[in-house]
């Protein structure tokens, strides 16, 4: 929604808008932008309007909702917007899936952008190489991170089916949003529609090996299908050339070009790959688009170092799901092979406080040495610590725990906190403290 404000106003609307708990990089980027943030949803403070875009975070019952509907005053929602003014006319490339959307639709904004296409984009979180998340762009292209996420408490359909995508990328599938969708079908049925909306001369672009998206494309597609695999059994697949794929070999149709970068992990390898397969359906030199990403500086709050000490490394990400959580610890061990590695998690999504995926967090937390854990739960959080009391904790309080963290911690210790919120302001609190 933040981004959608910003486009917005650059297409001239004066824009205002209500919510609340806004915190950082978002309301930054909005007070930067000069957007007014109304806090809540009091009718009183409701500004006037010829529109109002509602979110899917809002319910029936919400005060300013009611009032919209009583009033007769005109409403939409975001995506429904999107399609009507801007993404009919562009070329759009979508980027889905349950993990790395966002790092993948900076990666290709990027690589278009370094290439001079000027590219219109909306990114849920803040690109280091813009200095905003969303813009209209001046050329022909448009990326959109693309969520299968329902749209608005009057359109249950996935976001993402408004979004007319020319590419579609699919970075991977497991279950998730488990507040809106009881099984993992049901989310496939959401990527099965919007494949349905795609042209013949469309594009899609996912992993070959993984037998969740397999099962989405078993059930029809009449669009293009760009697949790649992690070997040389595949025409299009990566290699690394360091073992934290700092250093990464992509191979596509035959041709190969070499990258060392800022990044690490292989979940990032991954990410590149369909970034530059994403591309290539334009016929864009892969070299030219290669060497963008050599430059690509990533996102914030994506293994963002916040403090770079030798004897300390404090890092911050939104890995708040077990598979992002297990891929990003693996990446950090790959790095830093001989460190203390210690971990700061709070769960915070619903799918995450509704106990869905508590039998596998242990063992996605298997890389770290130590491994602290926050929740509104607290059954939950002990229940994950009795698993393992030895190397798992509980933060109770942030001001406490930021005490008890500085006394623990040893020379070279690699310290990060993941959360697809604010942690309560942790993240200040110990740069203050460490």
């Amino acid at each position: 929604m933040g981004g959608l404000a910003i486009i917005s106003r650059e297409l001239g609307f004066k824009v205002t808008g209500c919510d609340e708990n806004v915190y950082p990089p978002m309301s930054n980027l909005l007070s930067e932008q000069n957007i007014e943030i109304i806090q809540g949803y009091k009718k009183k403070d409701l500004p006037k309007a010829d529109l109002y875009l509602i979110g899917n975070v809002i319910s029936r019952g919400n005060e300013a909702v009611e009032y919209i509907l009583e009033s007769k005053l005109s409403y939409a929602s975001g995506p429904e917007w999107m399609l009507e003014n801007i993404l009919k006319t562009r070329r759009v490339i979508a980027v889905s899936g349950t993990h790395g959307k966002t790092s993948t639709t900076a990666m290709i904004a990027w690589i278009l952008e370094s290439m001079g296409f000027k590219p219109g984009f909306l990114i849920a979180g803040r690109p280091k190489d813009f200095s905003i998340s969303a813009r209209l762009g001046k050329g022909e292209f448009f990326v959109i991170e693309a969520d299968e996420y329902d749209t608005a408490f009057f359109d249950k359909r996935a976001k993402f089916v408004h979004y007319n995508p020319e590419v579609l990328v699919i970075n991977n599938l497991e279950f998730d949003h488990g507040d809106i969708y009881s099984n993992l079908g049901e989310i496939q049925k959401q990527f099965h529609n919007l494949i349905r909306t795609m042209t013949s001369g469309g594009c899609l672009v996912f992993p070959e090996d993984d037998k969740n998206i397999e099962k989405v494309i078993n059930l029809g597609v009449w669009s293009k299908v760009n697949k790649f695999g992690d070997d040389k059994k595949s025409i299009n697949y990566y290699e690394a050339i360091e073992d934290d794929f700092s250093s990464v070999r992509f191979h596509l149709d035959h041709n190969f070009e070499e990258i060392s970068w800022n990044l690490l992990g292989e979940y990032n390898a991954r990410n590149a790959m369909v970034a530059l397969l994403a591309v290539n359906h334009f016929n864009f030199p892969l070299t030219s688009s290669a060497k963008a990403l050599e430059t690509f500086s990533g996102v914030s709050r994506r293994l963002e170092i916040l403090i770079d000490r030798k004897d300390l490394k404090l890092i911050d990400d939104f890995a708040h799901h077990p598979t992002a959580i297990k891929e990003t610890l693996k990446g950090l061990r790959s790095k830093y092979k001989e460190k203390r590695i210690i971990a700061l998690i709070e769960i915070r999504s619903n799918t995450m406080k509704s106990g869905l995926h508590d039998k596998n967090l242990i063992g996605a937390t298997e890389e770290a040495d130590l491994v602290y854990w926050k929740g509104s739960n607290k059954n939950q959080i002990n229940n994950l610590v009795n698993q393992s009391p030895s190397t798992h904790l509980v933060i109770d309080s942030i001001n406490s725990f930021s005490e008890e963290l500085r006394s623990c911690i040893k020379n070279d210790d690699v310290i990060i906190m993941m959360s697809n919120g604010n942690f309560d302001g942790l993240a200040d609190l110990l740069k203050s403290k460490l």
